[in-house]
């Protein structure tokens, strides 16, 4: 273990801080499953008291990637950080070889198909005409956009994956490589244009990056007087990797809409389980907290619930139809295409 990982391990007071926040620990109840268990047996393989099997790597799969824990850590703490860095260092040749590049794709073409068999309807009509076409400016299509109706008007860039899901596994070899392609890519263009909270927030802490050339979509709807077809009652579930000036900047045009009624609830930023594809792996504790989340959304009996990431959408989803309730779930992408711009509103 490197010794930057290894004093980010030792740092760790054992407060407990982390149990309050992390979304496994919600449903596992075990010591194991938060960042502070994972950090005594990381202390252990430090010591040499323990040795990496797969009881360890098991544990260190137990994990959302929220960063939660981080938010709430007194000493700022990257979990995420020191359990791909373990991961990196004890990855197998079997594991090597199901994260690659190739699998990846076969994976997310694998979960689109799922995706549009499950939910084949739903979508809304697309009604408004925003101009996203500036000059040079390109469109980060997330890797699970295609299944959700996330679809912007716009000339597609040609990114790779962002990373974030190579990286979780370990494999920062490959994040390193989609980084740099992205890196490469951003150059040559005045604007990049992101539907993905993830992709956003991954891109946006690279090592390097122009800051200033990255825009999120809703940033095109800031200024425009929005009205929606018909009256209806809106919540909206807040991504893990999304921050909240953006989730703000988010609810402030969704409560300048006409025919809108936004309602907050309690519990709008808990993780919704899905984590990328932790739900393929750890479906009990994904199903535990989608259900737990869309009940929280249920309290506030919305017509429709949002968000702005494509698995935090499957979750919605999935939760709504495993609790048989009768709300709709959107991308706020979609949502906003959906409406029509009102020239007659002051």
């Amino acid at each position: 273990m490197n010794k930057e990982i290894e004093k980010e391990v030792i740092n760790c007071s054992r407060c407990g801080l982390c149990m309050d926040v992390c979304p496994v620990y919600k449903y596992k109840k075990t010591e194991s499953s938060v960042s502070r268990g994972k950090f005594l047996q990381l202390l252990g393989l430090i010591r040499g008291d323990l040795k990496y099997d797969k009881k360890i790597a098991y544990n260190l799969d137990l994990c959302l990637n929220c960063k939660k824990c981080k938010s709430a850590c007194p000493s700022n703490i990257d979990a995420m950080k020191i359990f791909a860095t373990v991961k990196s260092e004890h990855l197998s040749f079997i594991e090597k070889m199901s994260n690659t590049l190739f699998i990846f794709k076969l994976k997310m073409l694998g979960l689109k198909v799922f995706y549009k068999i499950k939910y084949p309807l739903g979508r809304i009509k697309k009604a408004c005409e925003i101009n996203f076409n500036e000059p040079k400016t390109a469109y980060f299509k997330g890797c699970a956009t295609d299944a959700t109706g996330m679809r912007l008007d716009l000339k597609n860039g040609k990114f790779s994956c962002c990373g974030l899901p190579f990286y979780t596994k370990g494999r920062i070899d490959l994040y390193e490589k989609c980084k740099k392609k992205n890196l490469d890519l951003i150059k040559k263009y005045n604007k990049v244009v992101f539907d993905c909270a993830t992709c956003y927030d991954t891109v946006s802490n690279y090592e390097g990056v122009e800051k200033e050339k990255l825009f999120y979509f809703t940033d095109f709807f800031k200024n425009e007087n929005l009205c929606f077809q018909k009256p209806v009652k809106v919540a909206f579930h807040k991504p893990c990797h999304m921050n909240m000036e953006k989730y703000e900047e988010i609810r402030e045009i969704l409560k300048n809409i006409e025919n809108v009624q936004f309602i907050d609830y309690k519990g709008f930023d808990d993780c919704c389980g899905f984590g990328g594809d932790f739900f393929t792996r750890h479906i009990k504790t994904a199903s535990f907290l989608s259900a737990q989340k869309i009940e929280n959304i249920l309290k506030v009996d919305p017509d429709i619930v949002l968000t702005s990431c494509p698995t935090c959408l499957w979750s919605l989803k999935f939760g709504i139809k495993y609790k048989k309730a009768k709300i709709k779930a959107f991308d706020v992408s979609e949502f906003l295409q959906s409406c029509i711009i009102n020239q007659n509103r002051p």
